[in-house]
């Protein structure tokens, strides 16, 4: 299933989900995934690091393992699109691989027999979590490795997006949401990069400053996803209802920033640093001036940066729930791998044989 396509403000445009849960032995689950709802599944841990067990009190994995003859759950961050990898089985990806990343920032498992965990015996995770909903690649990839059986992708958790920022304004006040409120045009031109300059005359209505004071004329910085997330998905989902094209060019909905950004952005400019999972790029937006970037509200407040309203909603306190309607969720359906709706929208197609 996808989940919802949720577009209505930037400040709840995401959604975690879990994949099909398979069968297990032991007393631990090992899963892991998309790192946008890991802080509520496992706690404030998830911030600084990789693999979080046991999860941390009150959290949903807390909860779950505190009820008597409930297995104690093991989540690694390796990103949306990793974790979908290593549920499929793709060549590469295992379970067993150590939850640590690569030279490159990747993720090919989720650390079945790490200290503590001890699941040394499994073959297969016991779940995966995706914000980004299943493409046609995710069931060929599954389907190859699991004698052609069909994954199921639900919703289970939402979390917001925040535009995080690492801003002074000439008198050293910080940028927050308390004085930046962006419009969803002027969001579409930094991240496009058409506005590359924190003072620029286009984002002047963003800024509410006290007397004599202005902003800098700085260099934006973005801080972007580097590795397949479900972040950028939802991310780049708003962008794409939102965002009219400029030239031709529009936005692309992706789990892969670079092709987010490709039509505006074939190389992505020397500014701009890719970073892998929500805790790494709400870190790189405070170690680096002038910086912007999106990543989960949580991440955000764990790492004390400074995040804009936009169009009016401040992401830690939009107010109401978030609904999904029934009509929203698409049974036997992928997101295509191949094809995009005319302003780079996300595109269902019917899974081949699924069962009635």
């Amino acid at each position: 299933m996808n989940h919802g396509l949720l577009k209505a403000k930037l400040a709840i445009g995401a959604l975690a989900l879990a994949m099909a849960t398979v069968s297990y032995a032991g007393t631990t689950l090992v899963g892991g995934g998309a790192t946008l709802p890991a802080i509520g599944y496992v706690g404030t841990g998830a911030q600084t690091n990789h693999q979080v067990f046991p999860a941390g009190t009150g959290s949903l994995f807390a909860v779950y393992s505190a009820v008597r003859g409930n297995p104690t759950v093991s989540y690694c961050q390796t990103g949306s699109g990793a974790g979908k990898n290593t549920l499929a089985g793709v060549s590469g990806f295992s379970v067993q691989n150590a939850c640590t990343p690569d030279s490159s920032g990747a993720y090919h498992g989720f650390g079945a027999s790490a200290t503590g965990v001890g699941r040394s015996d499994l073959t297969q995770p016991s779940f995966a979590a995706a914000d980004s909903p299943l493409s046609t690649t995710d069931v060929s990839n599954y389907q190859a490795n699991h004698s052609s059986t069909f994954p199921v992708q639900f919703p289970a958790v939402a979390g917001a997006i925040t535009i995080g920022m690492n801003m002074k304004t000439t008198k050293g006040v910080v940028l927050n949401s308390a004085n930046t409120n962006f419009s969803d045009a002027q969001i579409c031109s930094i991240f496009s990069g058409a506005v590359t300059n924190w003072a620029d005359p286009t984002l002047a209505s963003a800024y509410t400053l006290g007397s004599g004071d202005s902003i800098p004329s700085t260099t934006i910085k973005v801080q972007y996803r580097s590795d397949g997330s479900g972040t950028t998905f939802s991310f780049s989902n708003h962008l794409t209802a939102v965002c009219p094209a400029v030239s031709g060019n529009h936005f692309l909905a992706s789990q892969t920033f670079t092709q987010v950004v490709s039509q505006f952005q074939p190389t992505i400019p020397s500014t701009w640093t890719g970073s892998s999972g929500n805790p790494a790029v709400t870190a790189a937006i405070a170690a680096t001036a002038g910086s912007i970037g999106y990543a989960e509200m949580a991440n955000s407040l764990q790492a004390g940066i400074g995040f804009a309203k936009v169009n009016g909603v401040d992401p830690a306190t939009f107010g109401s729930a978030v609904t999904i309607a029934s009509s929203s969720l698409k049974a036997y359906n992928a997101i295509s791998s191949t094809t995009w709706g005319t302003n780079g929208q996300p595109q269902l197609v019917a899974i081949s044989g699924a069962p009635s």
